[in-house]
């Protein structure tokens, strides 16, 4: 019962923060996340426009996690938010600076992956499986 709640936990927690930074944030339009993604556009040389870059993000997000609410899609969206929070890592070390969304990326990161570690199982000959997968 206690790995059930925390697992659910974890898919709620994740999922809230990346909800919450996707509509309230990225949607919205709110001047710090215009501002940030400002900044990201000038580093790729204006390649991708702002507007394109945040509200890109905000779907992206918003689609991650949903999958990651869906417990048959959850495993899914717990890698895909692993390979977000290291791309959101690497934009902040290289472009942005360390600060509050940088510890929240580490955060989120650190989350799936522990979902990710919780939700495999071992099968009968030693190997490591995913569970909802058969041996062959």
């Amino acid at each position: 019962m206690g790995k059930r709640f925390a697992l659910v936990a974890i898919r709620l927690m994740v999922s809230v923060n990346l909800l919450y930074a996707a509509i309230f944030a990225k949607f919205a339009g709110i001047p710090q996340s215009v501002a940030l993604f400002t900044q990201m556009s000038q580093a790729v040389h204006g390649l991708i426009h702002q507007p394109v870059f945040r509200l890109g993000s905000g779907v992206f997000e918003t689609t991650v996690a949903v999958l990651f609410l869906i417990p048959k899609t959850a495993r899914l969206g717990a890698r895909l938010v692993i390979a977000w929070m290291t791309a959101i890592i690497l934009s902040h070390i290289f472009v942005l600076g360390y600060g509050v969304f940088f510890v929240d990326a580490l955060v989120l990161m650190v989350l799936a992956f522990i979902y990710l570690l919780l939700t495999r199982r071992h099968s009968h000959r030693g190997e490591r499986e995913s569970v909802g997968t058969t041996a062959a």
